[in-house]
């Protein structure tokens, strides 16, 4: 049976290349460990928190509505926003390509038990 595919994304308020390659390291390490194939990990650099029009994210649901992908994978809830409503409005367009959204810290989420 294959592993189940998996995409992260990573935004970076700023231009900060060892923050962006650190957390697709630990994004990798949660996925290995936990038996999913991290298929790609979306990326925006220099993203204000409040701006929701962002090009990796854009990818990133692109990637979401592909019939093999089951899952979107984040460090925390910041990497979509420090705005509440922004982040659950991001999340609820993720939501609506069929996909789980899981965040690896648990005490920023509130995915109404989508974690794993």
């Amino acid at each position: 049976m294959p592993f189940p595919l998996v995409y992260g994304y990573v935004r970076s308020i700023a231009d900060d290349s060892e923050f962006v390659h650190a957390c697709r390291n630990r994004l990798a390490v949660w996925c290995a460990r936990e038996g999913w194939n991290l298929g790609a990990v979306f990326t925006d650099v220099g993203s204000p928190l409040d701006v929701e029009n962002r090009v990796g994210f854009r990818g990133l649901l692109d990637a979401a509505a592909m019939p093999a992908a089951t899952a979107v994978v984040l460090l925390d809830n910041g990497h979509l926003s420090s705005r509440a409503d922004v982040a659950d409005d991001l999340k609820r367009q993720l939501r609506r390509t069929g996909i789980a959204v899981r965040v690896q810290n648990a005490r920023d989420e509130s995915l109404d038990g989508d974690n794993a």
